[in-house]
């Protein structure tokens, strides 16, 4: 490369760094500005009771299946199926 090449593509590298400061310094926010530490409310931690309240029957489907409950596939009474001695 020649001289003048390496001039101009330090120049631009300089102009674009240049301007990547002006907009970061201008989209984010300086520290002193973020003194404050937001508060939020405590979680609740026990749950509402689903069925009987008329709130979210109007959005839950009462015949849906329910993947809380034990799934029984084929007949094996067998509750350890990795265990070899049962």
């Amino acid at each position: 490369m020649k001289r003048r090449d390496v001039i101009l593509i330090s120049s631009a590298a300089l102009i674009a760094a240049t301007i990547a400061l002006a907009v970061s310094n201008l989209v984010f926010n300086a520290p002193s500005s973020r003194s404050q530490v937001p508060v939020i409310e405590k979680i609740n931690p026990n749950f509402p009771d689903v069925k009987n309240d008329s709130a979210y029957s109007s959005f839950l489907n009462r015949n849906a299946l329910d993947p809380t409950q034990p799934i029984q596939i084929g007949n094996t009474k067998n509750t350890s199926p990795f265990n070899p001695s049962q």
